[in-house]
């Protein structure tokens, strides 16, 4: 029995984010009937393995996963966030094989657009063509960031860390003050390149400093500007 079931882009809240904009019905019509909705992961479940044939491109729908990579001793590198609203599986396309793998980082669901309906689809909705560049295109820029940062202090990671999630939460209608990370703080040390007691001292300076408050998980934004100006002051160094 297939895992996947069909899905309405029409019905669906981030239709305005996984879609182009100014779609006619016809056309969320014809990629309703490609696009199909895979049962709920719990966390820790992989969306797909390194290795693994592409099979399309995933949109999250709810909750998060994290990209990973290994190394040739084993070891887990997290390559990057998606959110709901983001897109994943490009690293499928070079070989038909990824590169990575995708892991849910809590309860998670996920469309997938089937790579033998691709053509079809873009044939019928050449938007959406336009639409897969805009999203792999951003994803670029944020390596780029990600990696210009990674030659940063610690400090200036982690507050470009909580400003990214903050600025893409807003754009997906999300709290861009409150939120909480899916992550953990190992998680988070080894997705920036930081010790676990680095990440924590941290996010303890960040809280006394009157920028952030944390309980446990749960982040609230106090003093954005606060953060953006670490950046700010070492763009001036």
């Amino acid at each position: 029995m297939s895992k996947f079931n069909q899905v309405s882009c029409g019905n669906c809240g981030l239709d305005n984010i996984c879609l182009p904009r100014g779609l006619s019905q016809q056309e969320i019509n014809s990629i309703s009937e490609v696009v199909k909705a895979k049962k709920t992961l719990q966390r820790g479940e992989f969306l797909y393995h390194e290795g693994d044939n592409f099979r399309g491109i995933l949109a999250i729908k709810s909750g998060s996963a994290k990209l990973v990579a290994c190394d040739q001793h084993g070891n887990e590198h997290i390559l990057n966030i998606l959110l709901p609203g983001e897109l994943l599986g490009f690293d499928g396309l070079s070989d038909e094989k990824h590169s990575c793998a995708a892991i849910a980082l809590e309860t998670t669901s996920f469309c997938l657009l089937p790579a033998d309906s691709m053509e079809e689809l873009f044939q019928n909705v050449p938007s959406m063509t336009r639409e897969l560049f805009r999203h792999s295109g951003e994803k670029m820029v944020e390596d780029k960031n990600q990696l210009i940062l990674s030659k940063r202090p610690a400090e200036e990671r982690l507050a470009y860390f909580l400003i990214s999630l903050s600025e893409r939460l807003k754009r997906r209608g999300f709290s861009a003050s409150e939120f909480k990370l899916s992550l953990s703080r190992q998680e988070i040390g080894n997705h920036l390149g930081l010790a676990l007691e680095t990440v924590s001292r941290l996010l303890k300076k960040f809280q006394d400093d009157g920028l952030i408050l944390v309980q446990n998980r749960f982040i609230t934004i106090i003093n954005l500007q606060a953060l953006r100006n670490l950046l700010q002051l070492s763009d001036s160094d």
